[in-house]
């Protein structure tokens, strides 16, 4: 009786088809076979393309003079399956015709040999054609293998050789691109999947990648073209592939695709473009507001001024006050649109500076001079500890009028009657330090830095106590910087404000 072993150890032998046996020189190769392998036999040539099929042998020994079919024939039956394409076969023949030979190894025949056969060349021939049918098979299950991992992949994977041909694809390609791995494997790249408009320029840049001229980018954004025609945005990460001697033989691939991210980038570049055309638009109606604006704002103001010192009659008490109302409020008109046209050009950084040496201290004189009506209607007192004699700066006057104007406009406009608002100034190195303090009603330390920023003020509700556009402090830092200069605060609720200003001498 056989032990499990030893039927575990004929299971195991390989198994080889022999074709012909009717020829004595084919029968005792097979006896030779017989002893280390599973022989199986065949008579004919049909009956031996069936049990190829049934038996599925690891070599096919095949004789010459077959009644039905040429040897010729009969390799090229088995060879034609894709399932056989790595199944050895070896034809025996008597014919020295090179002719006949030419026949067999066109259809793919691994071996020939000649009768009389010598055993010791049969037997190291077919070992040789069996281990290497086994290496073949082992690469194909790992690559196999690699496959299933790389199909699994989240991202985009392939790769083209030197003739840019694809010889690797996965799984997430084919969906992107609507082709099967078939339809994929073995095409031109760049002919097939590359829009036309940039292939050259993209194919010449391979050429200098595989030709080892040129790096490839770490990572590129390049259009594929997919089966319906479509087109796809893809975010390519390539690596140059080498053989043993380190010859560049293609590249690996791998990409994400971006085609809703860039969808959304040209919809938002293309709203930026509408947005930046609106703000044209608008700039170019503010300036022309501007001149529309001043040309009756100055008209007013000039005719209150004539009417005011009565030099076009006589006005009552009522009617000057009157007048000073509207005079204040043509100044406070034409100061907001400063801010406002100041603003639009700080955006197109159109902003322009007239630099020219000038004295501090006759600049804040000559504000407190304007603003001394205002500040005795509220019943205000104003200090001014500026010294005379502060050394000159370089600055642009209608600029830091403006500036220092309306830091004084807001300590006026947030103290209450009978406060009190001090002007102070020192110079020490190369700086000149302004502080404008106000006993007024002091701003939260929680939004005091936000003070600053466009567009915000402390209390945004409509039914705020105190009016302005929110934009005055933010313009008083913009010109500041602009002077290389700094602004600071120091405040506290019901007791008062402090903005220190820094300039260079």
């Amino acid at each position: 009786m056989k032990t499990s072993a030893q039927e575990n150890n004929e299971k195991a032998k390989p198994k080889v088809l022999v074709v012909g046996t009717g020829d004595p020189d084919v029968e005792r190769l097979s006896l030779i076979l017989s002893k280390e392998y599973d022989v199986i036999i065949a008579n004919r040539g049909h009956e031996a393309l069936d049990m190829v099929e049934k038996e599925d042998p690891e070599i096919v020994l095949l004789g010459s003079d077959l009644p039905d079919m040429k040897e010729a024939q009969i390799c090229k039956a088995i060879k034609g399956k894709l399932s056989n394409e790595l199944t050895p076969v070896i034809v025996i023949t008597s014919l020295f015709e090179n002719e006949e030979k030419v026949k067999v190894i066109k259809e793919n025949a691994d071996g020939i040999l000649i009768k009389p056969v010598d055993e010791l060349e049969l037997t190291t021939r077919v070992h040789s054609l069996l281990r290497m049918r086994h290496l073949h098979s082992q690469l194909i299950k790992e690559r196999d293998e690699v496959q299933k991992y790389i199909d699994v992949a989240g991202s985009i994977i392939g790769v083209v050789d030197r003739d840019f041909r694809v010889t690797l694809v996965n799984q997430k390609a084919c969906d992107v691109l609507g082709y099967s791995k078939e339809e994929v494997l073995g095409q031109n790249w760049f002919d097939i999947f590359v829009p036309e408009y940039i292939r050259e320029d993209i194919k010449k840049g391979y050429m200098g990648v595989i030709n080892g001229i040129i790096e490839p980018p770490e990572f590129s954004e390049k259009p594929i073209i997919t089966k319906n025609r479509g087109e796809r945005w893809v975010l390519w990460h390539d690596v140059v592939l080498r053989d043993d001697d380190m010859n560049i033989v293609g590249t690996i691939s791998s990409g994400d695709d971006i085609t809703e991210r860039k969808l959304a980038e040209n919809a938002m570049e293309e709203a930026n473009t509408e947005l930046k055309l609106l703000d044209s638009i608008k700039d170019q109606f503010l300036t022309n507001l501007n001149y529309e604006l001043r040309t009756p704002l100055i008209s007013i103001k000039g005719f209150c001024e004539l009417l005011t010192e009565e030099k076009l009659g006589s006005i009552n008490d009522s009617q000057k006050n009157a007048l000073d109302t509207v005079l204040r409020n043509t100044e406070r008109l034409r100061h907001l649109i400063d801010s406002l046209l100041y603003v639009s050009g700080e955006r197109t950084q159109k902003i322009k500076y007239n630099i020219i040496p000038l004295y501090p201290s006759r600049l804040i004189e000559d504000i407190i001079e304007d603003r001394a009506l205002y500040v005795e209607k509220k019943e205000l007192t104003i200090e001014n500890h500026v010294p005379k004699n502060l050394p000159a700066i370089l600055g642009d006057m209608e600029h830091l009028e403006r500036m220092f104007t309306h830091l004084l406009d807001n300590a006026i406009k947030f103290t209450p009657p009978g406060g009190k608002i001090t002007i102070s100034a020192t110079h020490y190195d190369d700086t000149v330090e302004v502080k404008i303090t106000d006993t007024g009603i002091g701003i939260p330390e929680d939004v005091l830095p936000n003070i600053f920023s466009s567009f915000y003020q402390v209390d945004g509700s409509t039914r705020r106590k105190y009016g302005g556009t929110g934009i005055g402090l933010h313009i008083c830092k913009k010109i500041i910087e602009a002077h290389m200069g700094e602004i600071f605060v120091d405040s506290e609720i019901g007791v008062g404000t402090t903005f220190t200003v820094m300039l260079p001498v």
